[in-house]
């Protein structure tokens, strides 16, 4: 993982941290209530632009060198990784994807934030049969010079029980 990257995500866990003690998941520290709507509204655009496979758009929504880490895939970096990955996903027949963000949150200056929530996709399978995954996700996001926000990471994993996950995994439900 790239120094950019590791700094997000400890900031990712401070700002959980700092968030926890703010008594409710929308930050009411100077100026970081409005950073976190200015947050909540691009996760809402990026979700819009993803959904309807607008892939340029899409991969705009990251910085130069943010990355995804989805599951069962190496993480997807930059511009390139990141238009890979989302191609591949595209390519997935009868492919849709939804998310909302419920819990935004931003740091006291204002320049650094996250979105966390649930997501559903479902794609049709090799034999036609459709496939749907419900999951969460986090998003963590640094204000450009411009004001706008891009992504540095996001990452999301299912709550589905793995294929052939042993009985293990299954009682931690």
């Amino acid at each position: 993982m790239g120094n950019r990257t590791t700094a997000a995500v400890a900031m990712l866990s401070v700002l959980g941290m700092a968030s926890a003690g703010c008594g409710g998941h929308e930050s009411s520290r100077n100026g970081s209530a409005k950073a976190a709507e200015a947050v909540r509204a691009a996760d809402i655009a990026w979700e819009k632009a993803f959904s309807s496979k607008d892939i340029d758009t899409a991969v705009a929504s990251f910085e130069a060198d943010g990355s995804v880490l989805a599951p069962n895939v190496p993480a997807a970096t930059g511009p390139a990784g990141v238009r890979a990955l989302f191609q591949g996903y595209y390519s997935m027949p009868a492919l849709t994807v939804h998310w909302k963000p419920s819990r935004v949150d931003a740091s006291a200056s204002g320049d650094l934030g996250y979105s966390s929530g649930a997501y559903e996709m479902s794609f049709n399978d090799a034999t036609g049969s459709p496939v749907i995954d419900r999951g969460k996700y986090v998003t963590v996001w640094r204000r450009q010079a411009d004001g706008s926000w891009k992504i540095v990471v996001d990452i999301f994993n299912s709550d589905l029980t793995m294929p052939g996950a042993g009985t293990g995994v299954a009682e931690l439900r």
